[in-house]
């Protein structure tokens, strides 16, 4: 009986310290509230883009190629060589001789054109370029080719060449 008194007992215990039987339901909590806020930090400014000087210089590189290319696309190597140097038929529109003040003697398409600017040279390349098809080019294409022949002549440009800019544009 002892036994059954040291068992009886040690379920009592048990039955206590696991909570037995039923336990009353938990008070309702009221929910928490949120925490403060943090102070939103602004979201950074994105990177600043590439300067006006940049993009200058980008605009201009990009129009030098143009140029370059729509030299050989247009013909004008075929008069003037793929150099620029030109030959006893055709006058050199890059090195020593290129883009001269006045005109050769010889000249046929230049007579009495003289080129100061830039804007001297496009007007005459528009207008009598190429050869075999005057007056074809569009203002970028005359442009284009002014501006690569320019830069292939150390005539340093600060910006992309056009109507805006092209009688600043001193040759000498």
């Amino acid at each position: 009986m002892k036994r059954l008194a040291i068992v009886t007992t040690l379920a009592l215990a048990l039955v206590a310290a696991c909570g037995g039987g039923s336990k009353p339901a938990p008070a309702p909590v009221a929910p928490a509230a949120p925490p403060p806020a943090e102070p939103v930090a602004a979201e950074p400014a994105p990177p600043p883009g590439p300067s006006a000087e940049v993009l200058a210089a980008s605009a201009l590189a990009e129009q030098y190629e143009v140029g370059k290319t729509l030299f050989t696309e247009k013909k004008c190597a075929s008069c003037h060589e793929d150099s620029g140097a030109g030959n006893p038929k055709n006058p050199a529109v890059i090195g020593e001789k290129a883009l001269a003040a006045k005109a050769p003697a010889k000249a046929k398409l230049r007579k009495k054109v003289t080129f100061t600017t830039a804007k001297d040279v496009v007007d005459f390349v528009k207008t009598k370029m190429p050869l075999k098809e005057p007056g074809t080019l569009s203002d970028d294409e005359a442009h284009a080719i002014v501006a690569w022949l320019l830069d292939s002549n150390k005539i340093v440009l600060d910006a992309k060449l056009d109507a805006s800019n092209a009688a600043s544009i001193n040759l000498r």
